[in-house]
């Protein structure tokens, strides 16, 4: 019986070493070059902004793997025809992404990937030159959309650089107005960064 229980224990310890071992904890950061669709939405270009924050890499058989995120994201958009205006948005995104790595000989390692996010609103401002008013009360608190893109990672002594590129679009209407307009986020970011197994 005690040896049972030792071997158990062994096993459990083992088990428990190579699963902190595929599992990578990394933070990314870079530019969100942002916008805005819908039916309701006019007088837009993109804005430059910046987003990232932490990933958590989670491996589920062969070349997949699923990928929660938490990352701090700057959005919104600049007024065509002013200059110095548009509005400006902080959110707190969730993605979760599947990931699939392309298999390859060598530290370099390129993947695809997709997944829903979930995204809460921080703060919201319309501003035209130094001045601003918050317009948080008419946007809604969640946004939700899908994220689809594509990246490289890079294999070194010790943990691995990554890259990607992504699109973001949101599902859903962020307005909270009696108009219920049609105004969705988008969004394309570019990040680098950087992780390290557990």
């Amino acid at each position: 019986m005690k040896r049972l229980i030792l071997i158990l224990m062994l096993v459990s310890l083992f088990s428990g070493a190579a699963l902190s071992e595929i599992l990578t904890l990394g933070f990314k950061g870079g530019l969100n070059l942002a916008n805005m669709a819908g039916d309701d939405i006019e007088d837009n270009e993109m804005k430059v902004c910046f987003g990232g924050g932490a990933f958590l890499n989670i491996p589920v058989g062969g070349p997949f793997s699923i990928q929660p995120e938490l990352l701090y994201v700057m959005k919104g958009y600049e007024f065509e025809s002013i200059s110095d205006g548009g509005v400006r948005m902080s959110y707190i995104d969730l993605p979760l992404l599947v990931k699939f790595s392309i298999p390859t000989l060598g530290p370099i390692s390129p993947n695809i990937f997709a997944g829903p996010y979930v995204g809460f609103n921080m703060s919201a401002d319309v501003y035209m030159g130094d001045v601003e008013e918050d317009i948080s009360d008419s946007l809604k608190t969640t946004d939700f959309g899908l994220v689809v893109g594509a990246g490289v990672d890079y294999s070194l002594l010790v943990g691995e650089l990554t890259f990607d590129a992504r699109y973001t679009l949101g599902l859903t209407s962020i307005d909270n107005t009696a108009d219920e307009e049609d105004v969705k986020n988008t969004g394309i970011m570019i990040m680098a960064g950087y992780g390290f197994s557990l």
